[in-house]
């Protein structure tokens, strides 16, 4: 059976480099722009380094970086938040089932395609101009086991039936201004995802820390979830992890991280982002004013969380 998987991961890995394979003509600069409602989804390339972005179209100096990949080595995560988003697979290492709220230039669902030939991986996005540009730039091909619906989120996890369970469930939706969605950050939906989780599955979160309401956002999820980490990358970047299975400590994530890379061989080191983690006291000690923080719900969001713009 490993033979089989590395033999397809062999195969897949040089059909990905000839969807690329055209990129490496195209001379530096925009090879891709198009307009998606009140911004530009714009793909730049520089070198060998290829970046979508959201435009603001009042502000055309403002973007937000949704995507970013390497097209001599298009398996490596450049941004350590994607890494840390991987670390799902330490609760889950063979998952059957992922939902990925926000597609992007579709970085996390192409490793994972690739890693997990046995899984299938369904994703949401309410752009589907991203979605083209996905496809046409950063290699990605959808099929039976890597779906993308254009729909909103939240929407489309109330729309699945009852018994459908995800191992694994991620969230990274942000606009070009960097405003996170009020319905994706409250209780109820979290208590939406736990709904749809398998009993040792695991939820996870991309969040700004400069988002003014970043404790209340730690403190709605752990309002849902037993065991909740975060991964914090410099001061940009949080991945909240959120399981409800039995409790880990660190060094077993760490373990469980290192028996990752070994059989997987990523091109980044996933045990380094497991040492980043922080649990317990480490957590209420990284994120300021989190005991102060109130817990967000659908009908009440705090006053001013519509007017942050935070780019």
């Amino acid at each position: 059976m490993i033979d089989e998987h590395k033999n397809w991961q062999s195969i897949n890995l040089s059909a990905i480099g000839q969807r690329l394979a055209w990129l490496q003509q195209q001379p530096d600069g925009i090879i891709f722009c198009q307009d998606s409602g009140v911004h530009y989804v714009v793909v730049r390339k520089d070198r060998s380094r290829i970046k979508l972005a959201l435009v603001e179209k009042v502000n055309l100096h403002t973007d937000l970086l949704q995507s970013v990949f390497d097209f001599n080595n298009p398996l490596h995560l450049v941004s350590e938040y994607t890494q840390a988003m991987l670390l799902g697979l330490v609760w889950q290492n063979q998952p059957q089932r992922i939902y990925i709220a926000g597609f992007g230039g579709g970085r996390i669902p192409l490793v994972l395609h690739h890693y997990l030939p046995e899984t299938v991986i369904e994703c949401a996005d309410v752009d589907p101009i991203a979605i083209e540009a996905a496809t046409q730039c950063f290699g990605v091909q959808l099929g039976d086991r890597l779906t993308v619906t254009i729909q909103d989120g939240r929407e489309y996890l109330e729309q699945q039936k009852p018994d459908t369970q995800y191992d694994i469930i991620m969230t990274d939706v942000f606009f070009g201004n960097g405003y996170f969605p009020h319905r994706l950050a409250t209780k109820e939906f979290y208590q939406l995802c736990q709904k749809h989780l398998s009993s040792e599955g695991v939820v996870l979160v991309n969040l700004l820390q400069r988002d003014e309401f970043y404790a209340e956002k730690v403190k709605t999820f752990q309002s849902v979830f037993s065991q909740v980490c975060v991964c914090p990358w410099k001061d940009i970047n949080s991945v909240l992890i959120g399981s409800n299975s039995a409790l880990l400590e660190k060094n077993e994530i760490v373990s469980r991280a290192k028996y990752l890379q070994d059989g997987h061989q990523f091109s980044f080191l996933l045990t380094d982002r497991a040492q980043e983690v922080k649990l317990g006291t480490e957590l209420a000690e990284a994120i300021p004013n989190l005991d102060k923080a109130q817990i967000l719900h659908d009908d009440s969001p705090p006053a001013g969380y519509f007017d942050c713009w935070l780019f």
